[in-house]
C-alpha cells in the first residue's frame, strides 16, 4: 500500500520526467525545422535558450528529489545517467536532445520495472534521508 505522500512524489516524478521529454522532442523538431531554440523557449514562457536549459536542469532536480524519496539503487543509477546527459556538452544540440530523450525513455522504463517487480518493496525513507544534498 502506498502512502499519500509517496503517491504524490511518484506523480510529480512522472510529470517532471514528461516535461523534460517534451522539451527534448519539441527542441528536436525545432532544430530539424530550422527554428531557433529561443522560439521554443518563448513557447514555454521563457526568455531564451539559456533559460530553456535552466528549466530542463531545474525540472531534473525536482525529478531527482522526488525519485530519491522512494527509489532504490538501480533507479538512482538511471537518474545519475540522466544527469550526465543533461550536463553534457551542448555543442551538438541535436545529439544533446536525442541523449535527453534516450535518458527519459530509459528512466521511464526503469520506473515501470521498479513498480512491476514484485520483489522490490517500496521503502519509505525518513525525513532526514529525503533532504537534498548541499551544493
Amino acid at each position: 500500500m502506498l502512502t499519500r505522500s509517496i503517491a504524490y512524489r511518484i506523480y510529480w516524478a512522472g510529470r517532471y520526467l514528461e516535461r523534460i521529454e517534451n522539451i527534448g522532442r519539441i527542441s528536436i523538431i525545432a532544430i530539424n525545422s530550422g527554428i531557433s531554440l529561443d522560439s521554443v523557449a518563448k513557447g514555454y514562457g521563457l526568455e531564451g535558450q539559456k533559460e530553456l536549459f535552466d528549466y530542463i536542469r531545474t525540472s531534473f532536480e525536482y525529478l531527482r528529489e522526488n525519485i530519491r524519496s522512494f527509489a532504490g539503487e538501480r533507479l538512482m543509477i538511471e537518474v545519475n545517467e540522466m544527469e550526465l546527459r543533461i550536463n553534457s556538452s551542448k555543442e551538438d544540440l541535436l545529439g544533446y536532445f536525442n541523449g535527453i530523450i534516450s535518458s527519459t525513455v530509459s528512466l521511464g522504463n526503469a520506473l515501470e520495472s521498479y513498480f512491476n517487480d514484485r520483489g522490490s518493496p517500496l521503502r519509505v525513507r525518513s525525513q532526514q534521508e529525503n533532504q537534498p544534498e548541499g551544493k
